[in-house]
């Protein structure tokens, strides 16, 4: 979860902020934190650390393991992510189609919404075989070197999508990640022209992420329909050959579904 703070506003409530920092401190790679850590990862002092953090496990929104003293995020937080998906017209439109399009290839279906600079996987269909960290909704991507986030640029105009290229942190998930932005804007290119974005190894080893853009009733794109396949099981070409034309079919019928529905998400 990233929390940025905005401008000085009169409306805005700094101790909100600080709550949610606490909350953001816990991320992928840690499944329990002190006050010590929550401390540094907000930029809190440690008394305020522990008031939020006791504030918040009052509430129920974290466990606090009476032994280590340490915490972490608590079931009632998944109600949250329900609001959020239950009123989704977006996720409603894109369940049923990914069901319909992953049965085709035996292949995991993601949908991913863009949050400026990222993307988040908000609705995933796995396969069989998928581990069970694949099949969590939640995970933020980046755009600028997935293609789901090349899907996405590839619908806008070239001066937005360089805008925000520049503003993502180009540090190498793997090695081999592209940082280069001529070279991600040739990608983006290369998806305008095709409907679809293809990327190989750029966030996992042996992936090809094959994308196609989501677009709302303005055609403004909102997202982005995934599909992930893994080498040797896949070729590149044959990923291309047929992953490709099922992600712009399964996309554009959630955005024939959404310039039906003429409705906001």
């Amino acid at each position: 979860m990233n929390v940025v703070a905005p401008t000085a506003h009169p409306l805005y409530v700094g101790s909100l902020e600080k709550g949610f920092r606490v909350l953001a401190a816990f991320g992928d790679d840690c499944a329990a934190l002190g006050v010590t850590e929550i401390a540094l990862r907000t930029g809190l002092d440690k008394s305020a650390a522990q008031r939020f953090s006791n504030t918040l496990h009052q509430l129920g929104f974290l466990e606090k393991d009476t032994s280590t003293r340490r915490y972490r995020p608590a079931r009632k937080l998944m109600e949250l992510a329900f609001t959020y998906l239950r009123h989704s017209s977006l996720g409603a439109a894109a369940m049923p189609r990914l069901i319909e399009a992953g049965a085709v290839y035996q292949t995991t279906m993601n949908l991913a919404e863009r949050d400026d600079t990222s993307l988040i996987y908000t609705v995933r269909i796995p396969h069989q075989k998928a581990a069970y960290v694949a099949t969590v909704p939640g995970r933020r991507i980046p755009m600028y070197c997935t293609a789901t986030g090349h899907a996405i640029l590839s619908r806008m105009p070239p001066d937005k999508a360089e805008d925000i290229i520049a503003r993502s942190l180009h540090a190498e998930n793997i090695p081999g990640t592209t940082v280069d932005p001529k070279e991600i804007m040739k990608a983006v290119r290369k998806a305008r022209r095709s409907g679809f974005a293809t990327t190989f190894a750029q966030l996992l080893p042996r992936e090809i992420a094959i994308a196609a853009p989501i677009v709302d009733y303005r055609g403004q794109p909102v997202g982005a329909v995934h599909i992930p396949a893994y080498t040797p099981a896949w070729k590149l070409s044959d990923a291309r050959q047929k992953l490709g034309p099922l992600a712009i079919e399964t996309a554009d019928a959630i955005s024939g579904a959404l310039l039906a529905s003429g409705q906001e998400f």
